[in-house]
């Protein structure tokens, strides 16, 4: 049983690397397609590839719930990120390397990374995962919604 539980910790972890996002996002679209299907809006969880799915994407979740939260919290989680992707930027140009995306504080575009990280990442995610739990995560997609709202009105405007 041990190494069973230790087998799942580490599922779960792995599922953290945004590298799986999509393949993720995909199988728990199958997964609430299946559901659907089934017509009985129950989700059967009687093996290991679907519970494991599911705390993978439950996880996932929770990885990039920062801008589920309310915008007060929510921009200054984005401070506490962008500050933290500036000083390995910071690095990455003394090292004289090539500086990674989103890390140079020179050409920062934060209003824009964030109406793209909502739009492409985490609304589908979310949505997908609401569908799934329905209707618990309807709430957070509101506050999505009005998160990337925010930020669509700090782009500058267009000439």
């Amino acid at each position: 049983q041990r190494m069973s539980v230790r087998k799942m910790v580490i599922d779960m972890v792995l599922a953290t690397d945004m590298s799986k996002h999509m393949s993720l996002l995909a199988d728990l679209k199958t997964m609430v397609e299946t559901k659907k299907v089934a017509g009985s809006g129950v989700l059967n969880l009687d093996n290991y590839n679907d519970r494991i799915q599911v705390l993978q994407n439950m996880i996932h979740c929770s990885d990039l719930s920062n801008p589920t939260k309310p915008l007060n919290l929510y921009v200054q989680w984005v401070d506490r990120l962008m500050e933290e992707f500036w000083k390995q930027g910071d690095k990455e140009r003394v090292q004289g390397l090539e500086i990674s995306p989103m890390c140079d504080r020179e050409n920062a575009t934060i209003e824009k990374s964030q109406v793209g990280f909502i739009s492409y990442i985490v609304y589908p995610l979310w949505e997908t995962w609401a569908e799934l739990v329905f209707p618990d995560a309807q709430q957070i997609l509101t506050l999505l919604e009005s998160n990337r709202t925010h930020y669509e009105g700090l782009l500058p405007k267009e000439a």
